[in-house]
């Protein structure tokens, strides 16, 4: 079995190159940027985005550091830079969240680090938090899907943000083939209710870029018929124990997929492992062709008898990135993406991406060699 899973990974690589690319200071024009409040869920120890939504037990407010001042009257300026698009090829399409930024476009990310718990430059926001920005006279809502190293000072100010190429398009801003950048004015907008009466409530940007809309988390899993944990949003989370809570609102294929990915986290990997048994069985020990083959079987994606190579799996489905899976193949490896965990055989993405062991990892790892692929309808 040519399933040899020791890849070194390039996603760190590429948002460290994007975010030391050099400073292009385009005029200082001001942006208004607005964030709702983060809360951390203290029984699974999961960011989240507090929503003006009854309470949920088990969540309190964050109060971690801010070293920009976000609820500042009339916020700070910084430094912002644009990433993406053809020009900045070496950025890719995948945030390091797993979500591909093309159907995302809405999309920013948070400098200072090089995973989501290290880029801190906005005082470390979680995941999907939204910033209002304002540019020129246009105004739009970006949430946090990404991270990067970030670089030095533009224009004297620290530089903390990475505007998707596609969002910043949408505000009018000058498309310099992934080089623009500029001052920025970052602040926290009013939560909704109070928004309308002080004339400050976010307006949206499917008026000014089609395509572009909110995706709001959750905080404790619910669990859903057939025992997998569930969260509100549109994608999986992490749980202390390593196995995976589901968005509640995926298809059942995804939440088959996850399901079986529970069953199976943390058990060890041996090369040649798990193949010549039935698919709806549990092997003492799985490679990373027969992890995920038990996982795409769990979704119904595969019969029980299926048995073949990492390689085969480089003509399954249909190819390209997917909205829920996304399977990278090669002759050598492969792993995926579920719903923007990634299933994979071990820690690739370096340290801070979990367990050595078959499991879920909270990083983006490198696709060079790969072979993106996705299963019908997902």
């Amino acid at each position: 079995m040519p399933d040899r899973c020791q890849f070194a990974s390039a996603g760190a690589l590429r948002t460290y190159r994007r975010g030391m690319r050099s400073s292009r200071p385009a005029g200082v024009l001001p942006y208004l940027v607005g964030a709702l409040a983060a809360t951390v869920c203290a029984g699974a120890g999961l960011l989240v985005l507090a929503l003006p939504a009854p309470s949920q037990p088990g969540c309190a407010a964050a109060a971690g550091p801010a070293p920009v001042a976000l609820a500042a009257p009339g916020g700070e300026l910084v430094g912002a830079t644009e990433y993406g698009g053809p020009g900045d090829p070496s950025s890719g399409t995948v945030g390091a969240s797993g979500i591909d930024l093309v159907t995302h476009p809405d999309s920013f990310a948070e400098l200072g680090g090089l995973t989501f718990q290290t880029a801190d430059a906005l005082g470390g926001l979680p995941y999907m938090t939204p910033l209002r920005v304002t540019w020129d006279g246009h105004s739009a809502i970006a949430y946090k899907r990404d991270f990067g190293l970030g670089g030095g000072p533009i224009d004297g100010l620290p530089r903390v943000i990475d505007l998707w190429w596609m969002f910043a398009g949408a505000l009018g801003i000058p498309y310099q083939d992934g080089r623009w950048s500029g001052p920025v004015r970052i602040s926290r907008a009013p939560v909704a209710g109070a928004g309308g009466l002080l004339e400050q409530t976010p307006a949206p940007l499917a008026a000014q870029a089609p395509g572009i809309a909110a995706e709001p988390l959750a905080c404790a899993p619910a669990i859903a018929p057939g025992g997998v944990p569930v969260v509100a949003g549109p994608r999986a989370v992490l749980l202390p124990d390593g196995q995976a809570a589901a968005p509640a609102g995926a298809p059942a294929a995804v939440l088959g997929i996850i399901a079986a990915g529970n069953e199976i986290v943390g058990r060890p990997y041996l090369y040649g492992g798990g193949h010549g048994l039935a698919l709806d069985r549990i092997a003492p020990a799985y490679d990373c062709s027969s992890s995920v083959e038990h996982l795409l079987y769990g979704g119904g994606l595969l019969p029980v008898g299926y048995d073949a190579p990492s390689g085969a799996l480089e003509s399954f489905g249909r190819p390209g990135p997917g909205r829920w899976v996304t399977i990278y193949a090669s002759a050598g490896h492969v792993f995926m993406y579920v719903a923007g965990l990634r299933w994979d055989t071990y820690d690739a993405a370096g340290h801070g991406d979990g367990s050595n062991g078959i499991g879920w990892h909270p990083l983006v790892r490198g696709s060079t060699g790969f072979v993106a692929r996705h299963p019908v309808g997902l």
